[in-house]
């Protein structure tokens, strides 16, 4: 055999290894998304929801800056105009507090930041368990779009498959696609906004927490059109340490969110597109106490005394 065909026999060797090695990795690829269907699916949703419950409460405790990037465009795609902002958010109580600081660049005048700030607290009250708001810069809050998103109520009112395996910061993700129910039961009005959306979740197996999420809105809902869609990215922050140098566990805090949104009003269609970036994470602890010197005896006002 010459020297020509023995190169060419160890070439033809290494592809059919290679071919083995693909279909190897495949076939335990697909056995390991086998693995969660059905039940053990369901019972990693369950997980899942709980864990979300639970880091909420820790993620209430940080602060961060967010910069948020908007482009306008009309129906032919001719930009219109674009917008940023720079907002301070934090949780007061359950309700975050957005707190605008900069629009385009420039520090907002003090009247500007009263409305604004007053805007803003109406749009998180209003938006009090709804996981998807979308401001139209109206007068009155109220004519914005609220709703609850599928990662709200997967196991209940969605029917889940598992898609694939995927490497996220090189930890495993399971990739599940869910899709509402035809006729779920014992829907509340808040759920019910849910079942407007389709869902893909990247869920990291160890944490059994969403790593990413990306939801497309399905029907029309008045102005808002289907295929507007929105994609979620959450940071994992490991061994923090609070202000009195205590360690604290594992956290995921929401960092990014990009998307479109198709608006239908009575100047026509409108898209738009945004981009929303979080940082200078900083975890918070809101210490209140009467100071002894401060206390002071208030007279009891009797029935013929004004209050």
């Amino acid at each position: 055999m010459s020297c020509q065909s023995r190169i060419g026999l160890l070439l033809l060797l290494c592809a059919v290894m290679c071919c083995g090695l693909i279909i190897s990795r495949a076939a335990i690829a697909q056995k390991e998304v086998a693995a969660f269907t059905g039940e053990d699916l369901i019972s990693l949703l369950q997980r899942m929801h709980a864990n979300i419950e639970a880091n909420d409460k820790l993620a209430q405790q940080y602060a961060c800056d967010d910069l948020v990037k908007e482009s306008y465009f009309n129906k032919k795609s001719k930009k219109l105009r674009d917008h940023s902002e720079k907002v301070e958010t934090l949780f007061v109580g359950v309700l975050p507090y957005h707190h605008i600081v900069e629009e385009n660049g420039k520090p907002l005048n003090a009247q500007k930041l009263v409305s604004e700030q007053k805007h803003q607290d109406a749009l998180s009250d209003l938006g009090r368990g709804f996981d998807f708001s979308f401001d139209l810069r109206e007068s009155d809050p109220r004519s914005s779009f609220y709703s609850a998103l599928p990662i709200c109520c997967l196991v209940t009112l969605f029917d889940n498959r598992v898609l694939r395996h995927e490497q996220i910061n090189g930890r495993d993700n399971l990739v599940v696609e869910s899709v509402p129910k035809a006729n779920p039961d014992a829907v509340t009005p808040v759920e019910r906004t849910a079942l407007d959306w389709k869902e893909t979740t990247w869920i990291d197996v160890d944490d059994q927490m969403p790593t990413r999420y990306e939801v497309e809105l399905l029907p029309d809902r008045s102005y808002m059109l289907k295929g507007t869609a929105e994609r979620r990215e959450f940071l994992r922050m490991e061994g923090t340490s609070d202000s009195k140098g205590r360690t604290t566990g594992t956290v995921w805090l929401w960092n990014y969110s990009e998307g479109h949104t198709s608006l239908k009003g009575s100047r026509g269609l409108l898209f738009i597109t945004f981009e929303d970036t979080s940082y200078n994470f900083k975890k918070f602890e809101m210490d209140m106490r009467l100071l002894p010197d401060s206390v002071q005896d208030v007279p009891h006002n009797g029935a013929s005394q004004k209050p």
